[in-house]
């Protein structure tokens, strides 16, 4: 994987958050019935530092929420998402 730096280590901080609830997610799969304990439980096989637990929660629930698939209200017969959105 490819690991990005830059000058500020407060981004450099918050992108290896993401990058590791990402990996988590990634894991997880894409199936609905996903839930807050399964990644509990891949977050301790992840041997997550105690201090960052509920930062790459947070980050994870970032990328779900960013990756959400709400088809458009107005129009649901021309959409325009993903085929196959995450369903978590």
């Amino acid at each position: 994987m490819l690991i990005y730096t830059t000058s500020v280590p407060e981004l450099d901080l918050e992108n290896a958050r993401l990058f590791q609830a990402a990996e988590i997610l990634q894991k997880l799969g894409n199936s609905p019935e996903l839930t807050a304990e399964d990644f509990d439980y891949e977050l301790a096989l992840a041997e997550c530092d105690p201090e960052e637990i509920r930062s790459v929660t947070l980050a994870a629930i970032a990328i779900e929420t960013m990756t959400a698939y709400t088809p458009p209200p107005d129009d649901l017969d021309s959409l325009t998402g993903p085929s196959e959105p995450t369903i978590h």
